[in-house]
């Protein structure tokens, strides 16, 4: 049975849920905690998925789940009722549901309003204060995630991140708070750190509202069969005293050993006998959802689709990023259907790995066109996406009604080698969280300077630079998902042969031109190089730049 995880989304009423899954077999849902995704459950979905399909979901605005309108502040019984939701839309009857710290509240809410949705319940950690927790020590715990346009937040959160680790709570820092744990290896580090910095504002909202959530009072209306469950370790251990005075018939309470061994051996146990079942197919990727990831022989790419129309447009971010970066353009295009994936290796979609060319990129997006249904469209290529975007041209003449190319300079073979293995090196994990804001500060300077590593003057950009805050955070988060495969596509665009690909195309070519700023040097020989070149001068204006290229696709 292959263990192989595959990420998928969901419609849950209006907004779209994450979820992973893998393997067969009756059907066992794992919920995490805050402020994690379900990214912390990818150890237990491989370990099961051998005998149970395996589903490990997104919380409401973490990982990458919409999250639930902010008004009126959302409470657990909101959450809860989201889970329901998502249960039925997956076709899941009455399967077992595994929840961990935050998440035992969502799924014990989840198991009281809706009593036929959840077979067995195995909660893991549950907080069960005798007296509601003071307003004043859920705004200490909870300060919020704001971004800034310095960059400045990267270290507050790190710090944050370290202590959440070795105080509790973490804003008392004494030595009597200190916790008996190991502190995690860079790794695991940085996999927190990356689910805080994806739910970014909303990281508190699930945190919060099982601190203001009665657990305790709740716990008498339970009817489904429950194992409440604690390892030695756990700092919520101490609470299984108090789960075991109040417990509800047809439930048991275990006391597990620190460690994972007995803990995972437990868990099997429990859900071998949980009798759920999976009613409706499993969910496959459905192009009509705004984001969904298209399965291409053992890869999965990340799509977004944005607007309606009979006319499509494949738009390619430039590397790094995400498909994300363009939907401020894409949103505001009339009468087209725009399809934004992440490039692979960036973001949410799997690599192709260190030698593949720009014509294995091509392949791959243009399969996933063929999945999409788009039997001829426009291609605009953003920055060094450009080659790409001229291989898929290539490879596709019959297909591709037209080409945009934004950003891409022209390189001579001996300057591209020299700019190769310095543009997008791979992200070595720090400590310190050092990577975050060396990082940051890369994609901050890109917009400044090209290439982004040479502070001389010649290298100073013309236009004018984006330095928002959320969006440089945005570009951060997509960059750090994949710290070392990230660069596999700007590397594989710098190795194109551009003019090699640009001679044998029949379309109509756009290049924009920016002069005096260096990403955008050669463009006249980059429209020279086409049959059906043409070089049009970049607009500073957004407005224009809109017009510009509504009149390009619809010419």
């Amino acid at each position: 049975m292959s263990r192989q995880v595959r990420r998928g989304f969901v419609r849950s009423g209006t907004r779209l849920v994450h979820y992973r899954r893998a393997g067969s077999g009756p059907p066992v849902v794992l919920l995490h905690d805050s402020p994690r995704s379900s990214v912390l459950h990818l150890p237990l979905l491989t370990a099961f998925a051998d005998a149970f399909t395996v589903y490990a979901l997104d919380t409401p605005g973490y990982g990458q789940s919409d999250p639930l309108p902010a008004e009126p502040t959302p409470e657990i019984d909101d959450f809860g009722d989201a889970l329901a939701s998502t249960l039925e839309a997956l076709g899941l009857e009455r399967p077992a549901v595994y929840a961990y710290h935050t998440s035992s509240k969502i799924a014990l809410s989840c198991a009281l309003r809706h009593p036929s949705r959840i077979g067995r319940l195995v909660i893991d950690g549950l907080s069960l204060p005798r007296d509601p927790v003071p307003t004043a020590f859920i705004d200490a715990y909870m300060s919020p995630f704001e971004v800034d346009a310095e960059g400045a937040y990267i270290g507050r959160q790190w710090t944050k991140i370290r202590d959440l680790h070795r105080f509790f709570p973490w804003f008392q820092r004494t030595a009597g708070q200190r916790v008996d744990m190991d502190e995690p290896d860079r790794q695991a580090m940085h996999a927190y750190a990356m689910d805080l910095f994806m739910a970014g504002r909303h990281y508190s909202s699930a945190y919060a509202a099982a601190m203001r959530y009665r657990a305790l009072e709740a716990l008498d209306g339970l009817g489904t069969p429950t194992t409440f469950m604690a390892r030695a370790n756990d700092v919520l251990y101490p609470f299984l005293d108090v789960v075991e005075s109040r417990r509800p018939a047809g439930t048991d309470v275990e006391r597990l050993p620190a460690g994972d061994a007995s803990w995972r051996a437990r868990l099997r146990q429990i859900f071998a006998t949980s009798g759920g079942r999976q009613v409706a197919p499993t969910p496959r990727a459905n192009a009509s959802l705004p984001r969904s990831y298209v399965d291409i022989e053992h890869r999965q790419l990340h799509l977004r689709s944005i607007g309606e129309g009979s006319r499509a447009v494949l738009m390619l971010h430039n590397p790094p990023g995400s498909g994300r970066d363009v939907l401020r353009l894409a949103e505001r295009l009339p009468g087209v259907r725009v399809l934004a994936p992440d490039l692979p290796g960036c973001a949410l979609s799997d690599p192709l790995g260190e030698q593949a060319g720009c014509e294995a990129y091509a392949r791959v997006l243009a399969k996933a066109m063929d999945a999409v249904g788009a039997e001829r469209y426009a291609v605009i290529g953003l920055g060094l996406a450009a080659p790409i975007a001229v291989a898929v041209a290539a490879a596709q003449p019959g297909r591709v009604s037209r080409l945009l190319l934004d950003g891409m300079p022209w390189l001579d073979p001996w300057r591209a080698r020299d700019v190769a293995p310095n543009y997008a090196p791979p992200v070595a994990l720090a400590r310190d969280g050092s990577h975050f804001h060396a990082t940051w500060h890369r994609l901050r300077d890109e917009q400044l300077q090209w290439p982004w590593y040479d502070g001389s003057a010649r290298a100073r950009r013309t236009v004018e630079p984006d330095l928002d805050g959320q969006r440089l955070h945005d570009r951060l988060v997509a960059t750090l998902m994949q710290p070392v495969a990230y660069g596999q596509s700007c590397r594989a665009a710098l190795r194109y042969d551009l003019a090699a690909g640009l001679q044998g195309l029949a379309m109509p070519v756009a290049v924009l031109d920016v002069p005096g700023d260096p990403c955008y040097a050669g463009a006249g020989r980059i429209a020279g190089a086409a049959r059906d070149g043409r070089l049009l001068a970049r607009p500073a204006e957004a407005a224009e730049r809109l017009r510009q290229l509504a009149e390009f696709l619809g010419a």
